[in-house]
């Protein structure tokens, strides 16, 4: 067939109809970036060859495998196993011609020499192991004497985004004090408080997303993920075990009335301890068939119910514009078996909404940013950011109808 008539126009199919409109809306550039994401990964060409304590990693001549970070990040390797002892990055130009004209496109190929970080792989082993160990001696709960009603047909999310555990605010320099224990009032206050304005519906599921700057730093040196000093309440071991007790307290709370699904969604402030703490959440409750924890290494988490698709990622990332486009590519499935669609976002610590709609508005997908119930540090107060209403909220959905309710939690 000539394709070369410009009134030629391929025929979808119906079920990617509705994917093509919705990327058309976006920005040439944006387009572009998004094919070129979706192409990126070359991994057919990758010969992986391993002996005892050493590999070589090779690419064939790429277009888009430049470098050793490409390489890496194409073929998956696992850098708590191995290192990279040296690697050569080899160019050709290669030339053909379209058109009368002579196209000049680079050609690559990467090749690198590895070796076993074995003191690296020996303590992921001893993690392995603990992890096992403690799931052998997680509690056992009894809920034989809770009445569950099983006619239940709605959803309650409580969302307690941006909580930043840990951190420390003086309230003669910030107007605000806040401290591990007032953000421990904080957090069981509220859960408990949603929980009794929901009641009013037939609730037979709980979503709990946690992490997403649950915690207010990620090491020993009270930095953020990316290095950023924070001002700390207490020492950092004493915070990660008070956190770790307050999530079991609040979960042990929700799942009295029905069941709870946990999902952690890493913070740019806790990218590290989310993990962790999501990990020992889910060796607790690993006997509990009322609880289950979803904490894969995805920084963007999906959840279905019914006729709703929730999306779930801290916002410092994304694109905004992106974020519908990335639901539909990342889970089609998803996407197409459902009709209210969201994202939630947290990490700018108020309250926005945008929406996005393709031809019809059941086929769009909403944006909302969470409050959160941290105080004001010293560094926000210095820059202006105050005067954000603090809070947290919660929401109850239906199988076929959507979202029929939301309820805030403010502090007064």
């Amino acid at each position: 067939m000539d394709v070369s008539d410009n009134t030629y126009r391929p025929r979808w199919k119906k079920d990617l109809i509705e994917y093509v409109k919705l990327f058309r809306r976006l920005p040439i550039d944006t387009q572009k970036r998004l094919l070129y994401d979706a192409t990126k990964s070359d991994t057919r060409n990758i010969t992986f060859e391993e002996k005892k304590s050493s590999a070589t990693l090779t690419t064939d001549k790429s277009k888009r495998i430049k470098s050793l970070e490409d390489l890496i990040l194409a073929s998956d390797i696992d850098l708590d196993v191995w290192e990279v002892e040296r690697y050569v990055v080899n160019k050709w130009e290669v030339g053909s011609t379209v058109d009368g004209q002579i196209i000049v496109e680079p050609l690559f190929q990467v090749k690198a020499w590895l070796k076993k970080n074995k003191t690296a792989f020996r303590s992921k082993l001893v993690k392995q192991e603990i992890m096992q160990e403690m799931k052998k001696h997680s509690p056992v709960y009894n809920y034989n004497n809770i009445a569950t009603d099983k006619t239940g047909n709605h959803l309650l999310q409580i969302n307690i985004f941006d909580l930043h555990f840990g951190k420390l605010c003086w309230g003669e320099e910030t107007g605000d004090n806040y401290d591990t224990k007032i953000a421990r009032k904080r957090f069981i206050t509220a859960i408990k408080f949603l929980l009794s304005v929901a009641s009013g519906y037939k609730i037979d599921r709980i979503l709990f997303p946690i992490g997403s700057d649950f915690f207010n730093s990620d090491n020993l040196n009270n930095q953020t993920t990316a290095g950023t000093p924070q001002d700390e309440d207490v020492r950092w071991q004493k915070t990660f075990r008070a956190g770790r007790k307050m999530l079991v307290e609040a979960i042990d709370i929700m799942s009295m009335f029905c069941p709870v699904d946990v999902v952690v969604v890493q913070g740019n402030h806790d990218w590290e301890r989310s993990f962790y703490v999501g990990d020992a959440i889910e060796c607790w409750y690993n006997t509990n068939d009322r609880v289950t924890v979803n904490n894969s290494a995805s920084p963007r988490k999906y959840y279905k119910y019914g006729q709703c698709g929730i999306a779930l990622t801290h916002g410092n990332n994304e694109k905004v514009i992106d974020l519908p486009l990335i639901f539909a590519q990342e889970q089609p499935e998803l996407w197409s078996a459902t009709k209210f669609r969201e994202w939630h976002l947290g990490h700018l610590h108020h309250k926005k909404e945008i929406k996005f709609m393709s031809t019809q508005e059941h086929k769009g997908a909403t944006i909302r940013y969470m409050r959160s119930l941290s105080g004001t540090d010293a560094w926000h107060n210095q820059k202006g950011y105050i005067g954000s209403l603090q809070g947290c909220e919660a929401f109850v959905w239906s199988k076929k109808d959507g979202m029929v309710a939301q309820y805030m939690h403010n502090i007064k």
